[in-house]
């Protein structure tokens, strides 16, 4: 298999990749694709926070106007719905490494719908 492209299959998160380093199939899983207008209380969901908000420029008033200036530390977290306003979700979590394993860092706020993905429902 080609170096680059064994480098940009292992960069992948959100679903496992099967290949043999030998073979030239790459199988990859079909997924359910999980609308973030459809979240729902009382269901666990796995997601990924986008960049813009992790590393918000000088003119976001995410922080300051709804989260009391916090921003959330990490890109994944397991989190829960626990109130809606609009196109703004409050959610409260804990991280998760890259490797999906919860860490201790737990994160309680609000963020817009198209800051974050649902990569799936635990």
């Amino acid at each position: 298999m080609n170096k680059q492209i064994k480098e940009q299959l292992n960069k992948i998160t959100s679903i496992r990749i099967n290949y043999n380093e030998g073979d030239e199939k790459i199988v990859i899983p079909k997924t359910t694709k999980y609308l973030n207008e459809s979240i729902k209380k009382d269901v666990l969901y796995l997601i990924e926070i986008f960049d813009f908000i992790l590393n918000p420029d000088i003119n976001s008033t995410l922080a300051s106007n709804w989260n009391n200036g916090k921003v959330p530390k990490y890109k994944y977290y397991k989190v829960e719905l626990v109130e809606r306003a609009g196109n703004m979700v409050k959610l409260n979590g804990i991280a998760v490494d890259g490797d999906k394993d919860l860490l201790t860092e737990g994160w309680y706020g609000w963020l817009p719908l198209d800051g974050f993905k649902i990569i799936g429902v635990v």
